[in-house]
């Protein structure tokens, strides 16, 4: 093997996936309960297939524990014929930090890992990880998009791709 693959093979990968379209914010319902519709459970059916061509080697799912994401996350899973299992972690729920990402990402022993969560958390997310500052103007995964960042070590990261939902569900054909 040479020295570079061998170098890439102790890189991890992290997918950064945006949850599908998921029921408007009303007063009588809280927004961990907000679910899919059903445009979004048929969008990220299609997607998810697209994910799995994208990124084949995939071995761990960790999910928002809000009811969208862990939806989002099901399909991912079903995509890869169930080989793949879901977690879930607070890490990536709404209003945490990319400091508590980062720390979660430390403890995981996954190399090749699709973290399905919400705006703007993913892309702050994204942002520390590259080491960018006020990067993130501007920047924001439509839902079911994703970021592919490739980590060589802690806070050292490159972008190796991003997928709109299109493009996921051109894959999937």
């Amino acid at each position: 093997m040479p020295h570079d693959e061998e170098e890439e093979s102790r890189d991890r990968v992290v997918v950064l996936l945006r949850h599908g379209i998921a029921e408007e914010r009303t007063a009588g319902k809280p927004d961990e309960e907000r679910a899919l519709t059903p445009e979004g459970h048929a969008r990220m059916m299609k997607l998810a297939g697209g994910l799995e061509r994208a990124f084949p080697k995939a071995q761990i799912i960790y999910s928002s524990p809000l009811v969208r994401a862990t939806q989002t996350a099901q399909w991912v899973s079903k995509a890869y014929r169930s080989r793949v299992k879901i977690n879930q972690t607070e890490a990536l729920a709404p209003g945490t930090t990319p400091e508590a990402f980062i720390e979660f990402l430390r403890s995981v022993p996954e190399r090749r890992i699709i973290a399905v969560g919400h705006e703007p958390v993913l892309t702050q997310n994204a942002v520390a990880l590259l080491g960018l500052t006020n990067a993130h103007q501007g920047l924001e995964l439509k839902k079911g998009a994703c970021y592919a960042l490739r980590l060589r070590g802690e806070r050292d990261a490159v972008l190796e791709w991003m997928l709109s939902p299109r493009i996921l569900r051109r894959l999937s054909e």
